[in-house]
This record gives C-alpha cells, sequence and structure tokens, in this order.
C-alpha cells in the first residue's frame, strides 16, 4: 500500500473515532435526542455530522488559532480561493461547471447562430462573417456550440490534522 493511501486511511478512521466519541458523550450511550421510536421500547439516536458541539453530550471541540474543525480533526485554514475537505484543500468548479467530485464537468450546448443580418441567399453566414455567436462560442453557421469539457479540481494536502482539544460543558 502507498504512503499517501495509509496516511488518508488512518486520517479517516482517527475522524470517525473522534466524531463518535464526541457525539456519544462521556457515559459512551446515545442519548434520545429527537425521541424517534425505532422498535418496541427502541429509541434511534440522532447525530449532526457537520458539528461535534452538540447539545445532547455538552462536549465541545476547539482547534488551535488558525485551524478549522472538520470531520472530528483540526486541519490549517485553506489559503484563499480553496475551500477545505478533510485533509484537502480543493478550488471549486468554474461557475459554468457541474462539481463532480474530483473533476469539474461542462456539458456541451448547442444553440441557434444570430443570422438576421445574413441574405436571403446564404441564410447561415457560410464564408460570410453575417452570422454571430456569443462570446466564447464556436461559430459554425446557422449554429453556435459550447464543446463540452471536463477537467481535474486543483488540490493540495493539507497535511492529517490534529485531535481537538475537547471539553464537557
Amino acid at each position: 500500500m502507498s504512503t499517501r493511501f495509509v496516511s488518508t486511511l488512518v486520517a479517516f478512521s482517527t475522524t470517525l473515532f473522534l466524531a463518535a466519541g464526541c457525539a456519544a458523550g462521556p457515559d459512551d450511550g446515545f442519548e434520545d435526542v429527537h425521541g424517534e421510536e425505532v422498535g418496541e421500547g427502541e429509541v434511534l439516536a440522532t447525530v449532526e455530522t457537520d458539528t461535534i458541539d452538540t447539545e445532547a453530550t455538552s462536549v465541545s471541540c476547539k482547534c488551535p488559532a488558525g485551524m478549522e474543525l472538520q470531520g472530528g480533526l483540526c486541519f490549517p485554514i485553506c489559503i484563499r480561493g480553496y475551500v477545505g475537505q478533510g485533509p484537502l484543500c480543493v478550488k471549486p468548479c468554474a461557475a459554468s461547471y457541474t462539481d463532480l467530485g474530483a473533476v469539474c464537468a461542462r456539458d456541451g450546448r448547442i444553440i441557434a447562430a444570430d443570422t438576421k443580418s445574413c441574405p436571403w441567399y446564404n441564410k447561415c453566414g457560410i464564408a460570410s462573417d453575417c452570422n454571430k455567436c456569443p462570446a466564447g462560442w464556436i461559430n459554425d453557421g446557422c449554429t453556435c456550440r459550447v464543446d463540452a469539457h471536463v477537467y481535474k479540481k486543483q488540490m493540495y494536502s493539507r497535511g492529517l490534522g490534529v485531535a481537538p482539544s475537547c471539553t464537557t460543558k
């Protein structure tokens, strides 16, 4: 196994352990947060996933200055233009692209060209500049297109993270 994979696996396992530990509280049992009954005499506990500081446990976890809490661990804050996702800082997709995890994708599109200024005998403006397309679009005569495009997100590692300082309220 590669060192990077093992490091990521350790960080993920630690995150789950800390999140479950802080969520379970000092008595190691789940409390009835919302009172959702599952079966005869059983109650399903509900735990928030984006925070460790919950009302159900009276446990508060904080990170040192310059770090943020994500998934039960403290990570350095990402540089401007990047968003923290666990041990990675990831640059979000451009506005016209769809976020597909590690990549950003834009669907291809075809629209009608503006051919109002083309003569009746050359309605598509073939070998002419009478037809118009929006900026950034490819002029194909009667149509304008934007090709499909996929690119890998820019990202960098911010380390495995450190355990937060947790106290009971």
